[in-house]
């Protein structure tokens, strides 16, 4: 049986995974065989273990590895792993890269794992033994047959105009705009969506450009981040609530990097970032990943500094928000 490694995307990678446990055949095996283990906390030897058994009165043994290829990742934009670490990463886990070829053919091993660099010294091990699939989220026009695609599957209908309002608002957010099009293919039984309809029916949306406009300010363009927090004042927030919404996902940001850099699994994130939103938490994990603690940190100073500012009357709330906007992290 193959060795599969899926990674990209957190909406399109698990539908996969179901998918290819349904082709192998390994829907159905009793709970004794099945394993689902986190990668920043298995040991070499231990996984070694779990695929080389044999299935307990079973055809198959399913192990799913999460996260592994993940722990070897460069920690945050601009810093780069040194080639001694990427060894180090590879010589412990090259004793599963050997053994892959001669575990049982009862065994079904599948790792999982977000968006990945080319030199991830885990994927140059398991490529060569392993079918490697990259699950990226779709953009552009292939981003809007998605959409039809998926509101066929809903049994709905959805115009153009409709169809490019609901992806200019989301954009490639796969996990809210499949919520949203459930939503709008409730709404709509029986007729085509339209435009209109998405301006009534996504409720989520606006707030949830805040994550994109919070990676747009740490990422140095202004321009777009400026216009998502105006939209947001369109909707009729004030600049302090906004920059108040800002501090608050900067805050969550520092605390998920931290986690994230000392192995927390995610399943404990909720806990530490004090929230009940399965929304907001796994935004907020996919977003600090793509961040280093020190351009968080900057940012997160930049925004306690405007804030003060505002309440001591140095800045009109307007300015200062263009102004926190259009501060580019130095060095």
């Amino acid at each position: 049986m193959p060795v599969h490694l899926l990674h990209g995307d957190s909406f399109l990678v698990p539908r996969r995974l179901n998918e290819l446990i349904t082709e192998a055949g390994a829907s159905e095996v009793l709970e004794a065989n099945r394993h689902r283990v986190v990668g920043s906390q298995v040991k070499p030897d231990e996984l070694l273990a779990m695929c080389n058994a044999l299935p307990f009165m079973d055809d198959y043994r399913l192990v799913i590895v999460e996260g592994l290829l993940g722990t070897a990742e460069v920690q945050g934009r601009g810093r780069r792993r040194s080639s001694s670490a990427d060894s180090g990463v590879a010589s412990q886990w090259q004793a599963l890269g050997d053994a892959i070829p001669q575990m049982p053919d009862s065994t079904v091993l599948v790792f999982t794992d977000g968006a990945l660099g080319a030199n991830n010294p885990l994927l140059r091990l398991l490529r060569p033994v392993a079918l490697v699939e990259e699950l990226t989220a779709p953009s552009g026009e292939a981003l809007a047959r998605w959409v039809k695609s998926t509101v066929e599957a809903k049994g709905s209908s959805i115009s153009p105009s409709a169809n490019r309002s609901i992806t200019d608002l989301v954009g490639n957010d796969l996990w809210t705009l499949d919520q949203e099009l459930e939503k709008l293919a409730l709404y709509c039984s029986g007729r085509e969506i339209q435009e209109a309809d998405v301006g009534e029916i996504v409720s989520q949306v606006r707030e949830a450009n805040i994550f994109v406009a919070v990676d747009a300010m740490i990422d140095g363009r202004p321009g777009v981040a400026l216009r998502l927090l105006h939209q947001l004042k369109e909707d009729g927030k004030e600049a302090p609530q906004i920059i108040g919404m800002v501090e608050r996902q900067l805050r969550l940001l520092a605390l998920a990097r931290d986690a994230i850099d000392r192995g927390v699994p995610q399943s404990e994130l909720k806990a530490r970032l004090g929230t009940s939103s399965d929304f907001v938490v796994r935004k907020t994990a996919e977003q600090a990943r793509r961040h280093s603690m020190p351009e968080i940190v900057w940012r997160y100073n930049r925004l306690l500094e405007t804030d003060l500012a505002i309440k001591r009357g140095r800045l009109e709330p307007d300015l200062a928000l263009e102004l926190l906007v259009g501060d580019v992290v130095s060095g």
